[in-house]
């Protein structure tokens, strides 16, 4: 920060704390002040913003006490001393006695899972083949590659991925374009298969998916997707469906079928009960004549009527036996207030529901107002997530397996690019911590990284299969899958 003249000779002439010359008051970057953090974290190294370059940073708890200069760098052990569960430790700045910050922040009992994956993507409408899907240790710094187009020579959109139940050994992810399919492993022993949904009743592949609790059933999205740009908007690009619908895949079996079929209903983003008895998606009336057969007629229909494009949040009954579903029923009537529901999740416990609320569409990551609200299935309340919320972009979030943590997806640091962060989760009263950023051994790693982290997701365990086997694997032409139109139990 640049200094007024004499500003050192001016303050200790005067003896009158330095900080009192500082324009802005002293903050941490990250904003690592007033949070609760998991008992095994990587260490939360921060910079101190608008300090005299003579401050002092004193990190202490009940036992230990550690001083730092402004730029804080944690060790492994320096930090292990710090994460005692249920335990508060302190950050204090000082500089010549004078106390210029103090925050305390809170160790919980509960550890965090110690993967967490994600796509790292540049502007979608700018380079989609320069994709990959990643996994970091969320104890340590280490990030490596699970599937990227880097390493293939066939520059495909990857997206899509998500574990079965945090299992790291059972997974999905889509590929698109060229030798499109969904690279699917149900447990170690598999060595995986790349399968082809579209054909029979299905205009398109797989896309969203839903892991069944039971591993044997995946449920997906069908959707004809089309991004438009505005000319005029702080929004950037608008992304739309032009048709969804949703089937049900059994593994056992290799079969597709459809769980509704509706040309003038929009159905997307599928999420389970945690107990696997009931189906919630978003569904929206698209306003419009969705000709089946006419991509082209249905993408400029959609474009003029997008406004008018809200979804609401729907629930359907699942018999597990016999493979049917009860039909829908609506939960949130958003579209009556020309709002729109899109990414319902559920908590480990089955009673809290979390999903974004913003204008039209079901892609809320482009969307500045987009918010997290959270629905109590027992009580029946709602309420947006003010403690988590920001002015900007809230998005994509998932639950760890013991729904003690949650991530969610945030372009609250520069309003262009998407960063997860972390919040601790209290099922009993229905309330978040304040969220945290995802910790790097250098703080300004985020600001030069210019990429999203996109669909985070919790793992509960390292992913161990092989980068290599899975590009074999993805090479391979798909395997359609069979179809029917009722399913077989």
């Amino acid at each position: 920060m640049k200094r007024p003249p004499f500003y050192g000779l001016i303050a200790g002439l005067l003896a009158i704390p330095a900080s009192l010359f500082a324009q802005n008051p002293v903050t941490l970057y990250p904003d690592y002040a007033g949070i609760t953090i998991p008992p095994n974290i990587a260490p939360l190294n921060f910079d101190v913003h608008n300090a005299p370059d003579t401050a002092i940073v004193t990190l202490k708890n009940a036992t230990n006490e550690q001083t730092f200069p402004t730029q804080v760098r944690l060790s492994p052990e320096q930090w292990r001393a710090f994460l005692i569960p249920d335990s508060d430790y302190t950050i204090t700045v000082t500089d010549r006695e004078q106390t210029l910050f103090c925050a305390t922040n809170h160790v919980a009992q509960e550890a965090i899972a110690p993967t967490l994956s994600y796509r790292l993507i540049p502007p979608s409408y700018e380079n989609y083949q320069n994709v990959g899907i990643y996994w970091r240790d969320l104890t340590t710094f280490e990030e490596k590659p699970l599937y990227t187009n880097l390493q293939s020579s066939q520059k495909q959109c990857v997206n899509c991925h998500v574990f079965n139940q945090g299992n790291p050994d059972s997974f999905l992810f889509h590929l698109r374009a060229e030798n499109a399919g969904t690279i699917i492993y149900t447990g170690k022993d598999d060595p995986g298969s790349k399968r082809n949904f579209k054909g029979g009743p299905f205009f398109s592949s797989g896309v969203y998916p839903a892991w069944h609790p039971s591993g044997k059933q995946i449920a997906f999205s069908v959707n004809d997707t089309l991004q438009c740009f505005y000319y005029r908007n702080p929004d950037k690009i608008e992304v739309l469906d032009s048709r969804s619908d949703m089937l049900l895949y059994d593994i056992e079996s290799d079969t597709a079928t459809p769980i509704e079929v509706q040309p003038d209903i929009f159905d997307c983003f599928p999420t389970w009960s945690p107990d696997g008895k009931r189906l919630y998606s978003v569904a929206a009336q698209p306003g419009f004549d969705a000709i089946p057969d006419d991509k082209q007629a249905r993408s400029e229909q959609a474009i003029l009527a997008y406004t008018n494009l809200c979804y609401n949040l729907i629930v359907r009954d699942y018999d597990a036996q016999k493979r049917t579903f009860s039909t829908p029923r609506m939960l949130l009537n958003a579209s009556k207030d020309n709002r729109s529901i899109t990414l319902p999740r559920l908590s480990p416990d089955g009673r809290w529901l979390v999903f974004t609320l913003g204008p039209q569409g079901v892609f809320h990551i482009w969307h500045h107002a987009a918010d997290l609200w959270l629905l109590d299935l027992q009580g029946r309340s709602m309420r947006p997530l003010t403690e988590i919320n920001s002015p900007d972009t809230e998005s994509y979030h998932s639950f760890t397996t013991d729904g003690a943590w949650m991530v969610f997806s945030s372009r609250r640091e520069d309003g262009t690019y998407t960063r997860p962060y972390f919040t601790h989760f209290d099922a009993t009263t229905g309330t978040f911590t304040k969220p945290f950023l995802l910790p790097q051994e250098d703080p300004a790693h985020h600001a030069r990284r210019m990429l999203s982290y996109n669909i985070p997701e919790f793992a509960n365990g390292p992913v161990t299969r092989s980068p290599k086997a899975i590009r074999k694997l993805a090479a391979q032409p798909a395997q359609t899958v069979k179809f029917r139109d009722t399913p077989t139990p």
